[in-house]
């Protein structure tokens, strides 16, 4: 049943009804819900080969990055909403002297926020402010080891993920108050592949901020208290015990990547298996998709929603980059944000 996409629509209808939400998906399109398609050129060869973080404006325009170590220079693709590149911002490299690019968020009207990871080493990983029209950086944070995703809260209020820190910081858009939100062994990992705390996705209420651990295959549950701090970390969703309790295997593999949808149900790139994996609010695994041809997956990375459809970043690690795309997956529902 798990890659029956039929069966997994009809099993989230009674949750549409209670959000007052129609079947009709926010995005016409005629895609059985799972196809994976391409968008845009391949960018194998580029400067966005291997792309790993991915945001979008309100105008439907895509920003990505290559995260290839030891690139001296960051550079970020924009590309059209039909798929068309349009534009290479270049970033300089910060103390480390190279600049891999991953996590990414767009604020309106025309900053994108976004990680360099550096060297893997801290205080070398950085949080930048780009100014769009002007491709000017600014450094909004630096300190981290291995910075890795960004979210925010209805607040604004920016929180990033370091994986080797094991550590969630909140900081404002204008670089103030940095301090640690989160921290816990939950965020630590002894797994492979060697990333600990990763991709962030607040839920409908913003009352819990999600987070995947990688290298054990988790999804984590991080309260937000009343007064805006962080809860105790919780284990919402463990790979191991899925394929324990629903005879499956590999289920959370590698999780990186994370995006909800409206009825709850949490999207997962499962990197380490190529596969973009749905799990219930309950914490089941109720699907898993994994493309075909041009659209096969090779370490999926960053998931967003435009509607009823999941952009996602096709990182092509295991292939050596000729996979390396932006593809897009059709989802039964639409996601968080609403848009």
């Amino acid at each position: 049943m798990l890659n029956e996409p039929g069966s997994v629509k009809g099993s989230w209808s009674v949750a549409l009804v209670a959000f007052g939400v129609s079947m009709m998906p926010a995005v016409a399109d005629a895609s059985p819900v799972g196809t994976i398609s391409t968008f845009g050129p391949t960018l194998a060869g580029t400067v966005c080969a291997n792309p790993e973080g991915l945001a979008m404006d309100n105008h439907g325009n895509l920003y990505t990055a290559s995260d290839v170590d030891g690139a001296t220079t960051g550079t970020i693709c924009v590309f059209s909403p039909s798929g068309t590149f349009t534009r290479a911002i270049s970033i300089a490299p910060g103390p480390a002297g190279v600049a891999p690019l991953v996590g990414m968020l767009f604020e309106e009207p025309h900053t994108l926020f976004v990680v360099d990871t550096a060297d893997g080493n801290a205080p070398n990983g950085r949080l930048l402010r780009v100014d769009i029209p002007t491709g000017a950086v600014t450094v909004l944070a630096s300190g981290f080891a291995f910075p890795n995703s960004i979210a925010e809260d209805r607040s604004g209020n920016l929180y990033v993920s370091d994986s080797a820190l094991g550590t969630i910081n909140r900081i404002r858009q204008d670089g103030t108050h940095n301090v640690v939100w989160a921290a816990s062994p939950l965020f630590q990992t002894m797994g492979f592949p060697p990333v600990g705390v990763n991709d962030l996705a607040f839920d409908r209420t913003n009352n819990n901020l999600y987070a995947t651990n990688t290298g054990d295959s988790r999804i984590l549950r991080i309260p937000v208290l009343q007064n805006g701090n962080a809860g105790p970390v919780q284990i919402f969703a463990d790979g191991a015990t899925i394929d324990a309790n629903q005879h499956t295997t590999d289920a959370l593999h590698g999780a990186d990547g994370l995006a909800i949808d409206i009825a709850g149900n949490f999207y997962v790139a499962a990197n380490q298996v190529g596969e973009i994996q749905v799990i219930s609010p309950a914490g089941h695994l109720i699907a898993r998709y994994a493309g075909s041809g041009a659209a096969t997956l090779d370490f999926p990375a960053t998931l967003l929603f435009k509607g009823s459809q999941v952009y996602l970043t096709n990182a092509s690690l295991f292939d050596d980059g000729v996979n390396s795309r932006i593809l897009v997956l059709q989802a039964a529902l639409p996601g968080l944000p609403l848009n």
